[in-house]
């Protein structure tokens, strides 16, 4: 943790030295990931080497869960024998919140469940709690990798920035977490996602919280329009790794919000991100959270307010 707080000090000091102190929060020791993909290649289950396609062969995960990574040897025989699809292909392992039953999942969207070490055919949706929030989602749609920590460092980071008002843009919003942990601080929600299955979710889980949203099933880039939002609004992008389309970043410039956060889980990415849009938006505050135990990535968040002409 030490080495990782010290390589996020150097990156910003480097790519953003007029950037305010960032607040750093540290996994506990027993975070583990809640999803893990895994390649099996007809004969042997694992993970590809490092910036290669070989593979090697595991049977047991210290960075997954402990369910997930007991459950590899189930998931080896199984596609060893026949039981499960036995093609080489790309296979997920997933859990809820908290860690109790496993899902193996294919690319396609086909679900297994793990029952007395058994796997059976599911429709069945994953499901994660924490206090008063309720999300589901379809096992292989994307959520957060360490689900619980994510949930919890992602509220104290906003509630502490006490944001609240008329319309919160959930932008890239996928099964609706943010909206979820934003809660009643905002009087009407517009949640965007480019993935249809994550969209039908997000509706369904802020529905069953009284949450309603306009969600919408589009591609950020190609949805958002120039001059977006008002006084009173937030703008909150949590895009893929890749940060934001340029196109973008150029409307955001535009945008008529009264605060945004940004969200990245490259450090690179995100610093970038901020400077192309600092002509409009400065970054006011920054939390940096290991959200990733065990690997050298962390999740940055960043609270921005308009430019004062």
């Amino acid at each position: 943790s030490s080495l990782k707080r010290a390589m996020v000090e150097d990156l910003l000091a480097r790519q953003l030295p007029g950037a305010p102190p960032f607040r750093w929060l540290e996994a506990p020791g027993d975070a583990r990931r809640h999803r893990i993909q895994l390649h099996w290649d007809g004969r042997n289950l694992g993970f590809h080497g490092r910036r290669s396609h070989r593979l090697v062969p595991v049977s047991a995960c210290p960075a997954a869960a402990p369910c997930l990574s007991e459950a590899l040897p189930a998931l080896s025989e199984a596609l060893r024998s026949g039981a499960l699809p036995p093609r080489p292909q790309r296979w997920e392992l997933a859990t809820g919140t908290p860690a109790d039953t496993v899902f193996a999942v294919l690319p396609d969207g086909r679900a297994w469940r793990l029952e007395g070490g058994e796997w059976s055919p599911t429709r069945e949706p994953i499901t994660h709690r924490q206090g008063s929030i309720r999300l589901q989602h379809r096992p292989g749609s994307f959520f957060q990798v360490c689900a619980p920590l994510a949930m919890e460092a992602f509220g104290r980071v906003l509630e502490g920035w006490d944001l609240r008002g008329e319309t919160l843009y959930d932008l890239y919003g996928g099964v609706g977490l943010f909206s979820a942990l934003l809660g009643e601080r905002f009087r009407h929600r517009i949640l965007v996602e480019g993935n249809a299955d994550a969209v039908q979710s997000a509706r369904a889980n802020l529905e069953a919280m009284d949450l309603p949203a306009t969600c919408v099933a589009e591609a950020v880039e190609a949805w958002m329009p120039e001059g977006l939002g008002a006084a009173g609004d937030l703008l909150l992008l949590d895009p893929p790794r890749t940060g934001l389309d340029a196109g973008l970043s150029a409307r955001l410039l535009g945008a008529r919000a009264s605060a945004l956060v940004l969200i990245g889980c490259d450090g690179a990415a995100f610093c970038r991100d901020v400077k192309r849009l600092s002509p409009a938006w400065r970054l006011e505050d920054l939390a940096v959270l290991d959200l990733f135990p065990l690997t050298r990535h962390v999740e940055c968040v960043g609270l921005f307010r308009p430019v004062q002409p």
